[in-house]
């Protein structure tokens, strides 16, 4: 009765942190307990070593969100027209999307103007 009560409040330990909690309240490390435990002693050490446990996975969270926008930045790096426009200066004037896909990479003065030169080169 007591396990599935633990197992309900505390769905998230895994088998490692039932062992480590339970080795834990064995060297007292969260207190002296005499006789039989009962389900509140259960809880408050199962309490405690999730205090303990938050700021770990915590700081784990955070280096695993900026790790995750540094790859994400990188790898919109080499997407970013501005990049490409020492070689291209039509990208700087083209949405990123357009570009990529080939579509759309002069505006409609550059159109008209091209147009006008070739027929100046025709005549």
């Amino acid at each position: 009765m007591t396990v599935n009560e633990l197992v309900q409040q505390f769905p998230t330990f895994t088998l490692e942190d039932w062992r480590l909690c339970l080795y834990m309240m064995a060297k007292e490390s969260f207190g002296a307990y005499y006789e039989r435990l009962k389900l509140a002693q259960f809880v408050d050490c199962f309490t405690k070593y999730d205090q303990l446990k938050q700021p770990v996975i915590q700081t784990i969270r955070e280096n695993e969100r900026k790790e995750a926008e540094r790859m994400q930045q990188e790898g919109m790096r080499h997407l970013q027209p501005e990049y490409a426009t020492e070689i291209n200066p039509v990208a700087s004037r083209v949405h990123p999307a357009d570009w990529m896909a080939g579509t759309n990479r002069l505006t409609y003065t550059e159109r008209e103007e091209m147009q006008k030169r070739q027929k100046q080169a025709q005549k």
